[in-house]
């Protein structure tokens, strides 16, 4: 009787553990995203015909510690920019922390134009 009594407390003991685990919240250990500051003008014009370079940016993030760090090497730029035709263009640049969370898009504004 008694090896049936801990046997029925251990299945109950099994159950709780498990609703209790099952019920957690998804909680993040670092839910600071990170952010992207453009260095240079913004927007900014170029010549046309000639080369355009960008001023680059630099990605930050804030650790679960509160620690700011430079993730600039896990930056990524794309770009529409054709020097050769006159218009409005656009730099864009993204980044994911380590914990997976997603920087708010930067974009630079690029008007290629003449120039006299």
């Amino acid at each position: 009787m008694k090896a049936n009594h801990l046997i029925f407390s251990l299945i109950q003991l099994s159950v709780v553990l498990l609703f209790t685990a099952c019920n957690k919240e998804d909680t993040k250990d670092d839910p600071y995203p990170p952010f992207i500051v453009l260095n240079g003008a913004n927007p900014t014009w170029s010549p046309l015909g000639e080369p355009y370079e960008d001023a680059g940016a630099k990605a930050y993030d804030i650790t679960a510690t509160q620690d700011t760090i430079d993730i600039s090497a896990k930056m990524q730029m794309e770009s529409n920019i054709n020097e050769n035709v006159i218009g409005s263009y656009r730099v864009r640049y993204n980044v994911t922390d380590e914990a997976g969370n997603q920087a708010e898009e930067a974009v630079r504004v690029v008007y290629i134009n003449i120039f006299k």
